[in-house]
């Protein structure tokens, strides 16, 4: 009886002790418990792999049958790689990463590296970073947290510049995916959607060797969430005022009732997200609705030109037309599914759909109308020395002009991208990868623009091979070498190579890169054929591919509480598509120009103080010429942004207060006119000045029980707006209030059921 007893008590005991073994996590600042921190295990003897996240009260069950791996980790914090036993507890200290430099990064080597060991100099801007903000558009978080970047007004709508060079070498990636349509080179950026974005990725430079045309300037990867618990139910709301009221009290029997009411919708956001995750399977939904109203812009004085090549002065008066900035109403829904086979096969499955309506001040009753589709998915193979993902992605960019009296619609654009892509990657021991893959791209454009009056189509198709090195030489010297080669259609073989070298001193990070880069001449560069009024714009098929070699080298700092950077970059550019003028100013056509070059440097720095305080700075300065004297860019030669935030967490309650500021320095350009000069008609030229300016904003966000959180903001702070409004100014209405709202009701229902 005495050792029945005995063995009863031990077993008691265990299934005591087991129950209580728990991991807890905290933060190491405040000793609160950290909620939904991701929580992987791999066992030391089967090798199996497990994945949790802690409750309410920052713990996770111990559940382990034999000595694991664990590794601790969660936006915003420094990750801890440990090791833990059967029934054992323990508690991890999370430090908070001000800079950070724990977050993984795909964009720079198209595999998972920390941020701090990327080769190339990476910005990355967090979703929690963005809600802070109440920032809804992707493209207000680049304009406010990017030195060398800047959106001006293009005919078309925004247009985008990074370290003086335009949209049509900025590769803009969803998930690492292409977008399909353009206008005027740039993307439909009322796509991009913060709401389902988990991060954004910037990389400066040519990537070419690795995503191929476009990327002579840059890649911008968007990537969208993943759902990281069993139910997430998510709804928000953002709120402004209006620009201005065009029209009010609109008579519903007004002949142009449609077209003015248009013009006045509200500036809301509205969003939706379901999503599950149950080990095997993910899904995730993400719905989408919002508008904005348009309104004018007026110039505030006339403007004299003072011409250089002759002796002659014009002053002209205050132009009394406005600049109309249109309004729009879009909606969109997201869906991405992924189902886990085992630890080694997985299948993901996405695809959305965006209709976006674009209203102007033309009183025409006709609107644009913007239609995608998007499909794609892959499966991936994983083994402990190589993974290989076959994917395929197709996106279809339609636009319509839509007659409100006839409620008809008429297509007179598509645009339509496939790319199947296979990527492997090999571990070559603990100190080498090599990532290797190969693609296939089609473009297919239908326009009404190659034959005048008719819609026809053109296409172009690449095939594509491309290799990367990733070599640990020491344990602080990192090189990458690899290449990428491209068969075009239209012009034959480019070859892309890079090279980057990484080296860790101290507190200091070195790194120095050269890649090549190169940009397909677009379809409608090879063969428009567009007449507009007096004039016809012409393509060229025998256009060569833009290409440049790019250089840059840069060291970084980093301590405790300060992380500081300092990129110095040079462009080389050659055979440039730009159009010129010919026969008499009757064609504009297309054509490969003379070399140029852009250099410069940004410096970018990161300051936590007094525990809740993070200042940060970045400041660009860019330097461009062509030999022939003229600017390569419009961009200004200085840009930069500080924001200031304050943290005060305690409980369940969380403030974050962020005042931020972005500038834009002064340009100045050289213009020509023809005109009539002593009865010839010459070509004069005149200079023009645009002041410098700045837009100053303040975001008040407040978390409460960790599923309710208000954002109170006032944008333009100052109420700045352009003296004269053109393609190189500031389009801000002034100063607009605005108000947001989110509601995680799957945090609140666990709230409740405790």
């Amino acid at each position: 009886m005495k050792y029945i007893l005995i063995i009863l008590l031990s077993i008691l005991s265990y299934l005591v002790k087991s129950q209580n073994s728990i991991i807890t996590v905290i933060d190491n600042e405040t000793s609160q418990a950290l909620q939904y921190v991701n929580i992987c295990f791999q066992d030391i003897v089967t090798g199996e792999k497990g994945y949790d996240i802690t409750n309410n009260n920052g713990n996770v069950k111990n559940t382990l049958k034999n000595k694991s791996v664990i590794v601790v980790s969660f936006i915003g914090y420094k990750s801890i790689v440990d090791t833990v036993c059967k029934s054992e507890s323990k508690t991890y200290k999370l430090e908070n990463d001000a800079f950070n430099l724990d977050q993984v990064v795909i964009t720079s080597t198209r595999t998972e590296k920390s941020l701090k060991d990327a080769p190339v100099i990476t910005q990355v801007i967090t979703a929690k970073n963005i809600e802070n903000r109440g920032l809804t558009n992707v493209k207000d978080v680049l304009e406010e947290d990017i030195p060398g970047l800047e959106f001006q007004r293009g005919g078309y709508g925004a247009d985008i510049k990074m370290q003086g060079l335009e949209a049509k070498n900025i590769l803009i990636l969803i998930d690492g995916e292409r977008l399909a349509g353009e206008s005027g080179y740039n993307v439909d950026y009322s796509r991009l959607n913060t709401e389902n974005v988990e991060r954004i990725e910037i990389v400066k430079g040519a990537a070419s060797a690795l995503y191929g045309s476009q990327a002579m300037g840059g890649v911008i990867n968007i990537i969208t969430k993943q759902p990281k618990h069993k139910i997430e139910i998510s709804i928000g709301s953002k709120v402004s005022e209006y620009n201005e009221i065009n029209y009010d009290n609109i008579a519903l029997d007004d002949y142009s009732y449609k077209y003015k009411s248009n013009l006045d919708k509200p500036n809301y956001n509205y969003n939706a997200s379901v999503g599950f995750n149950l080990n095997k399977i993910k899904a995730r939904t993400d719905f989408i609705k919002k508008s904005a109203d348009a309104y004018q812009l007026f110039d505030k004085y006339g403007i004299t030109k003072e011409y250089l090549n002759i002796d002659t002065v014009v002053y002209n008066s205050l132009n009394p037309f406005p600049t109309g900035v249109d309004g729009y109403e879009d909606y969109a829904i997201n869906q991405k599914i992924n189902y886990k086979l085992n630890d080694r096969l997985q299948f993901n499955l996405k695809g959305s759909y965006y209709n976006h309506n674009q209203y102007d001040f033309v009183p025409d009753n006709v609107y644009q109308n913007f239609i995608d589709y998007t499909f794609g998915g892959n499966i991936a193979y994983k083994r402990d020395r190589y993974s290989i993902v076959a994917s395929y992605n197709s996106d279809i960019y339609q636009k319509f002009d839509y007659f409100e009296k006839l409620d008809e619609k008429a297509i007179n654009y598509s645009n339509t991208f496939i790319n199947p892509k296979l990527i492997s990657v090999f571990n070559l021991g603990k100190k080498q990868e090599i990532t290797a893959g190969t693609e296939y791209f089609s473009e297919k454009l239908l326009s009404d623009k190659f034959i005048d009056g008719e819609i026809t189509e053109r296409e172009t198709e690449t095939s594509i091979l491309f290799i990367q090195d990733d070599v640990r030489l020491t344990k602080n010297l990192n090189l990458i070498a690899g290449g990428r080669f491209d068969i075009h259609s239209a012009f034959g073989t480019h070859f892309s190579p890079k090279l980057s070298l990484m080296h860790k001193w101290k507190k200091f990070t070195l790194r120095g890169n050269y890649s090549n880069g190169f940009r397909s001449p677009a379809l409608k560069e090879l063969y428009i054929e567009w007449p507009i009024a007096w004039f016809v714009i012409k393509g060229d098929p025998n256009l060569k591919p833009e290409t440049n070699n790019y250089l840059s080298a840069s060291a970084e700092y980093t301590h405790s509480f300060i992380n500081t950077s300092v990129n110095v970059y040079k462009n080389w550019l050659k055979n440039k598509i730009d159009g010129v003028w010919q026969d008499n100013q009757t064609v504009y056509r297309y054509v490969n120009v003379s070399e140029s070059e852009l250099l410069g440097f940004e410096v970018l720095t990161k300051v936590k103080f007094l525990k809740r305080f993070l200042f940060s700075g970045a400041y660009s300065y860019l330097y461009d010429k062509r030999p022939q004297g003229e600017l390569v860019s419009s961009a200004s030669p200085h840009s930069g942004n500080i924001k200031l935030s304050y943290n005060y967490r305690k409980n369940k309650y969380d403030l974050n207060i962020n005042l931020s500021t972005n500038f834009i320095g002064e340009k100045n350009y050289e213009v020509s006119d023809m005109i009539e000069y002593r009865g010839e008609t010459i070509e004069a030229v005149y200079p023009v000045h645009f002041d410098g300016y700045t837009i100053l904003k303040l975001a008040v966000n407040q978390r409460f029980v960790n599923g309710i959180n208000i954002t109170l903001g006032v944008d333009n702070i100052l109420n700045y707006t352009a003296d004269i409004v053109s393609f190189n100014t500031s389009t801000s209405p002034g100063r607009k209030a605005f108000v947001s709202l989110k509601l995680d009701v799957h945090k609140l229902y666990k709230q409740k059921s405790k």
